[in-house]
């Protein structure tokens, strides 16, 4: 299925660029992956050759999957219920709307942030109380992971718009595709007329038992 690849497609792309911008920033925060809950736990269960850094970063990656494939699912809907309306569009025009669609997609999405920061709401009154400064804040181990998780996982759904509607623009509009969308219009247009004319003709028969009865 066409869709599928699609939405396969610009959901993988976007986790591909989600993963090389989340290796980069995770050795430039220089985040070890002892931040994680429960790690200290894993360690001293006999494990102590995992590398907690980079389980670390494979948990952002799989967090960020799943938003990703939410939007590029959207994306990939939207185009091809615009193909299915308008079979002569071009891949052009149809990556446009693929991108209006994925930036109202990705306009509530911003609002996770907010599920981030009121899950440490508690840490955040703490360091108000404390008087911390910002940058010291910042400058926390665990605060900066969870900083990194948001920036990333958000960079992951900003690329994965763009891809989704260009990879989805150009499967969707090809000739082949075209044709079979046109065939399966024609079939709904005759099954539609079909029934308006199994419609029109009840109350003709149901006029014609009434007179017959009246007569008799």
């Amino acid at each position: 299925d066409r869709k599928t690849v699609a939405a396969s497609s610009g959901a993988l792309l976007g986790v591909l660029v989600t993963c090389v911008i989340g290796c980069i920033f995770t050795d430039a925060f220089k985040i070890h992956g002892a931040v994680m809950a429960y790690s200290e736990s894993l360690l001293y269960s006999g494990y102590q050759d995992l590398n907690l850094t980079k389980i670390f970063m494979s948990g952002i990656f799989i967090g960020a999957s799943g938003a990703m494939m939410d939007l590029a699912v959207d994306i990939t809907s939207a185009v091809n219920e615009v193909v299915h309306k308008k079979p002569s569009i071009g891949w052009k025009e149809a990556a446009r709307s693929g991108m209006n669609v994925g930036r109202a997609a990705m306009g509530t999405m911003t609002t996770t942030l907010l599920a981030y920061s009121g899950g440490y709401i508690a840490l955040l009154m703490t360091f108000m109380a404390q008087g911390t400064p910002i940058e010291n804040i910042l400058n926390y181990k665990y605060v900066s992971a969870e900083i990194l998780d948001t920036i990333v996982g958000s960079f992951g759904l900003v690329t994965v718009a763009p891809f989704t509607a260009l990879t989805s623009a150009v499967l969707l509009t090809g000739k082949k595709y075209k044709d079979q969308v046109a065939r399966e219009l024609e079939v709904e247009v005759s099954v539609q007329k079909t029934e308006q004319n199994i419609s029109d003709a009840e109350p003709c028969e149901a006029e014609f038992e009434v007179s017959e009865v009246v007569s008799e």
